[in-house]
């Protein structure tokens, strides 16, 4: 079955920030405050559904038209440690994309800090304090290229679900409810703050309005675990002039040691 946009999301934020569990802030809330909504007619929630997927695209649109995107993240991840307890770990991350196959992510969180880079002939990834790096071939667009270094070697890079939104290659949101909780502001900005729900994951998201239409901010909920781990995400947008050519090279010093990627071996479910 296809893991939804939000459900990928979230997982490549829990495993990238070195937690290896699936990270999901509940809508609980923003669903309390709008009972009525709740009990809305079939055709009613039909048509909010709509306009939901009409200013996801809209987003899309807005994304998918940009050579390049520049946007720094920080970021709050649920790890479910023993006896069920939620664990925040905070991150934060910046990234740098030209389409289509150029990409700088520097991410550091509680637990690590890693570097990645793809420039076109080579996928990148840098661990400075732990003395290390590790490149793959990689002449493919960035988006192939991420496919490929997480399927294959577990590579997850947080939040670059955004890069290929509204694109064709896309995959698909599929919603099952939906509310437009208000039309407020955040960071300053007019945003449309929508809750909904999918098959695997409730999440929030604050779209700006306008003709250019943003994600600002982001939270999901695993609804199908007991301790319900929460996954935060707070955007902030650069102008394309903050990418530039320079940045996608990875500066390799002579203290760094080249390392193997070990392939991902696949669980025994898989190969039968």
């Amino acid at each position: 079955m296809r893991r939804s946009r939000f459900a990928a999301l979230a997982l490549s934020a829990a495993v990238a920030m070195g937690l290896g569990a699936t990270a999901a802030v509940s809508v609980q809330a923003a669903i309390d405050r709008n009972t009525q909504q709740s009990e809305a007619s079939p055709q009613t929630q039909k048509a909010v559904i709509q306009a939901a997927y009409n200013a996801l695209d809209a987003m899309g649109k807005t994304l998918a038209s940009q050579n390049k995107l520049a946007y720094d993240v920080t970021m709050v991840t649920d790890v479910v440690a023993e006896k069920g307890k939620n664990v925040p770990v905070k991150g934060t991350a910046q990234v740098r994309f030209e389409r289509p196959n150029h990409l700088y992510v520097d991410l550091k969180t509680d637990t690590m800090e890693r570097q990645f880079f793809h420039d076109g002939n080579q996928f990148t990834v840098i661990a400075k304090k732990e003395g290390y790096y590790g490149q793959l071939p990689a002449t493919d667009p960035t988006r192939k290229t991420l496919i490929t270094a997480a399927q294959k070697y577990g590579l997850e890079v947080p939040l670059v679900d955004l890069l290929e939104w509204g694109t064709s290659k896309a995959p698909k949101v599929e919603l099952e409810s939906a509310r437009l909780v208000e039309e407020t502001t955040l960071d300053g900005q007019p945003v449309e703050h929508w809750a909904l729900r999918g098959k695997e994951l409730e999440w929030e998201i604050w779209i700006t309005k306008g003709e250019q239409r943003l994600p600002l901010k982001l939270t999901t909920t695993n609804y199908h675990l007991p301790e319900k781990p929460k996954f935060v995400a707070n955007i902030q947008w650069h102008k394309a002039d903050a990418v530039n050519s320079a940045m996608f090279a990875p500066r390799l010093s002579s203290d760094l040691k080249p390392i193997s990627f070990n392939k991902v071996q696949p669980t025994p479910e898989a190969t039968q």
